[in-house]
Order: structure tokens, then C-alpha cells, then sequence
């Protein structure tokens, strides 16, 4: 018989990410930049306490070039390079984590969303559920009866829950028809262009109508001149774009056993780094 409790799933960067630019310029006792460690380790210790898993697992990303960029290459070119005292905290946070004996995983060359969607197809083979942390609405993908998506809104003080029908709210498509949607409209933050003047609103009717990609791509004649040139045009594109989109769910992961965080251990680990309120707070717990 499987938990019924679920398994939390983080996209750790994501989370890091959110912390470092919210937390600013924190340094700890010994002059090192925390704000990134000590907002992204907080928000772990909120989750735990709202949602009560049976085990945490925070998923990073590599730090090499992806299969995306070898199918893209412009995949994330647009994107700024990385503060060094980002670099010095992203690089800090998986032995951080892993001291509290929750598991940092990190896959080279994929990203934390392929992460993400390989333990929840492990959780969901298991007959387990998921909750999958992440301000990633690509993750939209991932939901299903068995997984919901956690868009934490103001830190985990507020946070949205997206199940399918959550997904079918938004978009009014399913989840299995998000990277489609990625693929048609385009999507800037990660530098895909999707189809020349077809946004979300567009996207989404044509997917309606046509059910995927695939299906619009081989109804392209019927649309407007002017949307029809521009899928036919960009065809193999497109195509391309939906597989940047789709997050690989087979990557080498073994299931995570239930385990509750060693709080001790990663208060030691805290005070180390120079994060001494943290560390204090974080020893009060049982």
C-alpha cells in the first residue's frame, strides 16, 4: 500500500532564484552573501509545515549546455549572465540542502524540470501523489489526477494549487496540450518565438479546434492567410519549439523513501554558512 501522503517535488532553481532577487544583498556572519540560501532554505521549511509530505525532494539544474540548446541554440540565449554571488550561492545550495537529508538532484546536462517530471512519473507509477513547487507555469504540464502544481504567490504565505481542471481554467486546454501551446504562442523567457502573430489567446482556439501541433499544422490552409503563412512557414519549427517545451520524465532518478528532514543537522549546516537566525530558529524544532 502506497503513503497517502505526497511527495513534494521543488524546482529548487526556480525557488532560488525568487529568493535571491527578493532578499537582495544579505550577507551572513562571515561576510558571505546568504539571502539566496536563507530564502530558499525558509521557503522549504513553509512548505514542509503546509503541506506535511511524506518526503522532499529538490530537483537543480545543471550547470551544462541541455539537449535544448543543441536543438535551439538560441534556448535562453537572451538571458543575462549570472551575478558571482549568485553563482556562489547556487553552487552553495545543494550540499546545504543535503544536509538536512532531504535529496538536491542534480542530472547533468538536464534541467530541474526534467527532474521534476521524472519524479512525478515515479510518484504516479508508485500509485503515490505529487506536489510539484515550482513558479514554472511550464510545470502546467505535469498535473494530473495524481499531481498538482504549488505556485507559492507571496513567499508560502499564498499560495495557488493548478490540478487539471485548473489548467483547463486557464488555458482551456488540457495539461497534455501545454507544450503545444509553448510551441504555438512562443514563450520569452526562455527565448522561444513560437508562430509570427499567434498569441495565447489565438494559440489556445487553434488547439481547441485542432486538438495539438500537429493538428494545426495540417489544417494550416484553413486559418487566415496571414496565420496560415506564418505555420506553414515555420512548420519545423514549431515542432522543434514543442520539444523544448515537453519535460523529459525518464531521467536515471530512484523514487525517494519517506523521510522527514533532519532539522538538527541542517541547522548546524546553516550556522556554517553564516545564517545564525536561521540556524536558531531551525534548532527549536523536534
Amino acid at each position: 500500500m502506497t503513503n497517502s501522503k505526497p511527495i513534494l517535488i521543488v524546482d529548487g532553481d526556480a525557488l532560488a532564484h525568487r529568493a535571491y532577487h527578493a532578499l537582495g544583498k544579505i550577507t551572513g556572519s562571515n561576510g558571505r552573501p546568504v539571502g539566496l540560501l536563507q530564502g530558499t532554505i525558509s521557503m522549504l521549511v513553509s512548505a514542509w509545515d503546509l503541506f506535511e509530505p511524506r518526503a522532499l525532494a529538490v530537483a537543480i539544474d545543471s550547470r551544462l549546455p541541455s539537449y535544448r540548446n543543441e536543438l535551439w541554440p538560441a534556448y535562453q540565449a537572451q538571458r543575462d549572465p549570472f551575478a558571482d554571488d549568485l553563482i556562489e550561492q547556487l553552487d552553495a545550495l545543494p550540499a546545504l540542502v543535503a544536509a538536512f537529508g532531504i535529496p538536491a538532484i542534480r542530472i547533468d546536462p538536464w534541467e530541474a524540470d526534467d527532474v521534476c517530471a521524472t519524479l512525478v512519473a515515479l510518484e504516479e507509477t508508485a500509485r503515490g501523489h505529487a506536489l510539484v513547487l515550482t513558479h514554472d507555469r511550464d510545470a502546467f504540464q505535469l498535473a494530473s489526477p495524481q499531481t498538482t502544481i504549488v505556485r507559492p504567490l507571496s513567499g508560502m504565505s499564498e499560495t495557488e494549487l493548478v490540478d487539471p481542471a485548473g489548467v483547463v481554467e486557464r488555458y482551456g486546454l488540457t495539461p497534455q496540450q501545454v507544450p503545444d501551446l509553448i510551441a504555438l504562442r512562443g514563450d520569452p523567457s526562455d527565448n522561444i518565438p513560437g508562430a509570427r502573430g499567434i498569441g495565447q489567446k489565438t494559440a489556445a482556439i487553434l488547439l481547441q479546434q485542432y486538438g495539438d501541433l500537429e493538428g494545426v499544422i495540417a489544417h494550416a490552409s484553413e486559418l487566415t492567410p496571414a496565420r496560415a503563412q506564418a505555420v506553414a512557414e515555420s512548420a519545423a519549427d514549431l515542432r522543434r519549439f514543442r520539444q523544448l517545451a515537453v519535460m523529459q520524465a525518464d531521467l536515471p532518478i530512484k523514487r525517494p523513501d519517506d523521510r522527514v528532514p533532519n532539522w538538527q543537522a541542517g541547522a548546524k549546516a546553516c550556522a556554517d554558512a553564516g545564517m545564525g537566525g536561521l540556524a536558531g530558529r531551525l534548532e527549536q524544532r523536534s
